[in-house]
């Protein structure tokens, strides 16, 4: 008869630890399960769909929130919506115009240098400066000069006849206007556009996400931001030129007349004009005395090539003689 194996009972040891493991078991299982944070849950959803995807919370946390939600909380809800939709709806302002003034000016004056100066109190009284400007002077015959004003487009007409008011008589003048409304408006558009995405991106970089998502939307961010310099750019140069309209001057002295000199002497002036008859008479001597030698020169070449081709065709014709008479 075999001998019988008596089983040793599990000893107190052995149940405290099978105890603890089962109870780190739980509390594992009831973090997994029931302790997930919303804001994991959002975050997680807020990317699966894609950069382009925009965020909406999970239906589960909307329902929560509304059975949450007292009835006043309802009614207050419902009663602000009634007020809203009977809230007659407002028609959309019509955007100021904006208008790029140019001018261009050719005045005569009297003096050049005199009425640049005018022009540029005139441009600083009217809030504005002087861009460029110039005088040119030869010495000899009238000056001349150019200004390019930029003055604010409310007084760009008054400036306009105030400059005018300057010359003698105005030569030439021109007046354009570009408008540029439609422009400025989308730029605008498209701005608010930009900052709205870059407002997004801002979002979703305070929420916690995996690193190349994370890198994803900091590009994203970047390039919008680029965008939006851009566009802040352009806008700003189309508000300085509608704001500011721009003024071409040209200034062209009148010719002046000099009164004649009172030291006149008639006999420095007889003296000089037959001093001056005197050099052209020379000059022209000299002239038929080089074309004398230059004709003399050529001609007694010529005069002994045809004398020395004559005398052989002499001795020829007297050789040919002699024979005929033999």
């Amino acid at each position: 008869m075999p001998p019988i194996i008596q089983k040793k009972k599990p000893g107190i040891l052995t149940w405290v630890i099978i105890g603890a493991i089962v109870i780190f078991s739980l509390a594992v299982i009831k973090s997994v399960l029931f302790e997930t944070s919303p804001s994991t849950t959002q975050n997680t959803l807020g990317y699966a769909g894609g950069m382009d995807t925009a965020y909406a919370p999970p239906a589960a946390d909307v329902a929560y929130e509304r059975q949450s939600m007292p009835e006043s909380g309802m009614m207050a809800t419902k009663d602000y919506a009634s007020n809203e939709s009977a809230v007659p709806a407002t028609e959309p302002t019509e955007p100021a115009q904006r208008v790029i003034k140019t001018g261009d000016l050719s005045l005569l004056v009297q003096d050049a240098l005199k009425a640049t100066e005018d022009a540029k109190r005139i441009a600083v009284s009217k809030s504005g400066y002087i861009e460029a400007s110039g005088i040119t002077d030869k010495g000899a015959g009238p000056r001349s000069g150019w200004l390019t004003i930029r003055v604010p487009s409310a007084t760009f007409e008054e400036t306009l006849s105030e400059l005018k008011a300057l010359s003698v008589l105005v030569i030439n003048e021109s007046v354009r206007g570009q408008d540029v409304t439609m422009q400025y408006v989308n730029l605008e558009a498209d701005l608010k556009n930009a900052q709205a995405e870059e407002a997004s991106y801002l979002e979703i970089m305070k929420r916690s996400g995996k690193i190349e998502e994370v890198l994803m939307v900091a590009q994203r961010l970047a390039e919008v931001r680029g965008r939006i310099e851009r566009l802040d750019g352009q806008k700003r140069y189309l508000e300085n030129l509608t704001d500011l309209a721009t003024i071409t001057v040209s200034l062209t002295e009148e010719t002046k007349i000099e009164l004649p000199s009172r030291t006149w002497k008639p006999y420095e002036v007889f003296r000089s004009s037959v001093s001056e008859i005197i050099i052209a008479l020379q000059a022209l001597i000299d002239v038929l005395i080089r074309l004398v030698i230059g004709i003399i020169g050529l001609l007694i070449p010529i005069v002994l090539i045809i004398s020395l081709f004559m005398w052989i065709f002499w001795k020829i014709i007297r050789a040919v003689i002699k024979r005929l008479k033999k």
